[in-house]
């Protein structure tokens, strides 16, 4: 991280000033002196009387801070001229300025801009920035401020639990999560701040960041306005809130995942339906099939549907995509009888997905855990058995940490229901990433080691080879057990004419 090197205006002896601040980078860029006249006290600058004038104009480009070793003096300057946050002692800039620029006016600016540009959700303070201003209670904002507690350097005090409306202990708890901007405030080379751009991508479409006059970063800014959709600069003292928006092209596809003609012609602008396991089908209804690009289309007796989720995952773009299957669509009420026109819309879609990570469909409660429903279609504990066995085997090895989670799942009463989910790509990426790393080899296991009877699963009917299925489509409940995502849930919409 660039270090931060203040210009600062001395009232004092240098010498004292560096035994003061001991390591803190300071560089000091004008002498001011302080002369009494019994009474009164008077700054001077060059030699000049320092007029309030004179002074806002110094701590507006010349230096971005007057610092005092004197005490008195410091209280003699607060009482002769306003009160300026800029103005300070050695010893509160010694252990209140920490690794970037503060000051009051600054954050007061910040505070109008965010509440100007009428953001309604959350904004995500990526730096703490307002932690360090030693406000106890929320600001004046009609958004609610987030932070990432990890870049505070620091413990944060239980009272700033009334500042911000959640605190993420690391990056990792909001990584999954969209904000109506993020805020950038430390002190960061243009290499920097891009990989911070990096970092904070898929959170938001908006950036503020606080950049230094004459800094680098303002240079680069100045430079780089081709490379943003648009760019608000608010100036404050020695420098400006820039308001970044990023060019962020949007397309939402959600997957019909159908192995029968579905007769649906009328569905809404971003669905699309795609053949599950068509490299084995006997029969092609003129879908996309999932066995074109990079694919498990093959595998589908034992994976159902989840072989078209791995083709979307590894063969689309998609800034928002899902699935949802043939029989079953989200909805956003509860429909008695099945209504093309009540199917989850894109504009649905990116309204739900501006607040929450993830929409999935609505927990399924039930009198038997997860591995007696099982035993439901099968009838075949030893089957059952033996599966959860691979599963978890391949799990452990890949995925260790999620172990706690699977169990609570697979030995619980609920689950987001048959798997259906729309989310953003970075999320949906996450997810595939995860569950792919160790159920291609269960499945794998399973269908090249697994008999019943002198049988193997693929000459068994369809209710036995789909085991892994079973597992897979729980995996999403498990995935998001362990993971910090706002989840919105809906219900399904059922077709009972196929």
């Amino acid at each position: 991280m660039a270090t931060y090197v203040p210009r600062v205006l001395l009232c004092g002896d240098a010498a004292t000033f560096k035994k003061i601040i001991g390591d803190k980078p300071a560089e000091i860029v004008g002498q001011v002196t302080c002369e009494r006249a019994g009474d009164e006290a008077n700054l001077f600058y060059g030699g000049q009387l320092l007029t309030d004038e004179a002074l806002n104009r110094l701590l507006d480009g010349t230096a971005e801070y007057l610092i005092f070793t004197d005490l008195l003096e410091h209280r003699d300057c607060l009482e002769i001229s306003k009160l300026r946050p800029q103005v300070i002692s050695a010893p509160a800039f010694a252990k209140k300025i920490r690794d970037g620029f503060f000051s009051y006016v600054t954050l007061a600016l910040l505070v109008e801009v965010l509440n100007r540009k009428n953001f309604s959700g959350r904004v995500l303070d990526f730096d703490c920035y307002v932690a360090r201003s030693d406000f106890r209670t929320r600001l004046d904002l009609n958004v609610v401020l987030d932070c990432v507690a990890e870049n505070f350097g620091g413990e944060l005090f239980p009272i700033m639990k009334n500042v911000y409306g959640e605190i993420y202990a690391t990056f990792d708890e909001c990584r999954y999560h969209v904000f109506d901007a993020v805020v950038l405030t430390r002190e960061r080379t243009p290499e920097e701040f891009i990989d911070a751009l990096i970092q904070t991508d898929a959170l938001t479409e908006k950036i503020l960041a606080f950049a230094r006059r004459g800094s680098e970063l303002e240079r680069w800014l100045d430079a780089s306005k081709n490379f943003f959709a648009q760019i608000e600069t608010f100036r404050t003292n020695n420098g400006a809130w820039h308001l970044l928006t990023k060019r962020v092209p949007k397309d939402c596809c959600v997957y019909v995942v159908t192995h029968k003609d579905v007769k649906l012609d009328a569905l809404p602008e971003c669905y699309r339906i795609i053949h599950a396991g068509h490299a084995l089908a006997a029969q092609d209804f003129g879908y996309a099939g999932d066995d074109t690009g990079e694919n498990i289309s093959a595998l589908n007796r034992y994976l159902d549907e989840i072989t078209a989720l791995y083709w979307i995952w590894r063969n689309t773009k998609h800034t928002h995509a899902g699935i949802v299957h043939y029989r079953r669509f989200l909805t956003l009420e509860d429909q008695e009888t099945f209504d093309v026109t009540k199917i989850l819309s894109s504009t649905e879609i990116f309204t739900l997905l501006g607040e929450y990570d993830i929409i999935a469909a609505n927990e399924h409660l039930s009198e038997r855990n997860q591995l007696e429903l099982m035993l439901l279609p099968t009838g075949q504990p030893d089957l059952i058995r033996i599966a959860e066995e691979i599963v978890r085997k391949h799990l452990s090895a890949a995925q260790p940490d999620y172990l706690d989670a699977y169990d609570a799942v697979i030995n619980g009463f609920t689950l987001f229901l048959c798997g259906v989910f729309v989310t953003r790509r970075n999320v949906l990426n996450a997810y595939c990433e995860w569950l792919f790393s160790f159920m291609l080899g269960a499945t794998l296991e399973m269908r090249d080691k697994v008999k019943v009877g002198d049988r193997r699963l693929e000459d068994l009917e369809h209710n036995y080879s789909r085991m892994m299925s079973f597992f897979a489509e729980r995996m999403l409940t498990v995935w998001l057990t362990k993971n910090h995502l706002r989840i919105k849930t809906l219900p399904i919409m059922y077709r009972k004419d196929v």
